[in-house]
């Protein structure tokens, strides 16, 4: 089941990764790197896992699950752009970043078997650089993805509370395995 949702999940990026390449001028993408940020996240980010899989030999076992989860970060991401949720709902944004903080801190623990504490921190400073990389691409390239520094802290503290919540999730599923 993990191998199928998997493809699926893929699948999904593909097609908003094309969506965005024939339709870059399109008011859901427009104006805001996406084009560029999907082609990078396919090309590199969503082959992390496959690569320390096959290449560095990383885990026995295939972690679909973990891989999954990573996956879904992007994918809920692009979903969000493709269905113009981002325009259309002020506060959509907070739900990928509560999701993308959290899912991060769960890999990083479950996944590459970080400390909790660690995983939460070093899922909470990725979060921070791509917030600092949102609002400097708006300044730099004339971009318009962040609405207000309100919007910044909102997104970072979302970050935090998803960190923790994942990671409390992680350890019930760890704790309930171990019975």
């Amino acid at each position: 089941m993990g191998l199928v949702i998997n493809i699926l999940i893929r699948l999904a990026i593909f097609y908003f990764l094309g969506e965005v390449l024939l339709f870059a001028d399109d008011p859901r993408f427009a104006g805001k790197a996406i084009p560029i940020r999907n082609l990078i996240i396919v090309v590199s980010l969503s082959l992390l896992f496959p690569a320390l899989y096959f290449l560095k030999k990383k885990w026995s076992k295939y972690p679909f699950w973990f891989d999954n989860l990573y996956l879904s970060i992007f994918a809920f991401d692009m979903a969000g752009n493709s269905f113009n949720l981002y325009d259309r709902y002020f506060y959509f944004d907070l739900l990928p970043h509560f999701h993308g903080t959290g899912a991060i801190s769960a890999v990083i623990a479950g996944a590459f078997g970080l400390p909790v504490l660690s995983a939460i921190g070093l899922a909470n400073i990725i979060h921070t650089v791509l917030e600092a990389q949102e609002y400097y691409t708006d300044v730099l390239f004339k971009t318009h993805n962040v609405r207000s520094i309100g919007d910044t802290v909102n997104d970072l503290s979302v970050g935090l509370v998803g960190a923790a919540f994942y990671i409390g999730f992680l350890m019930l599923v760890r704790r309930r395995a171990k019975k």
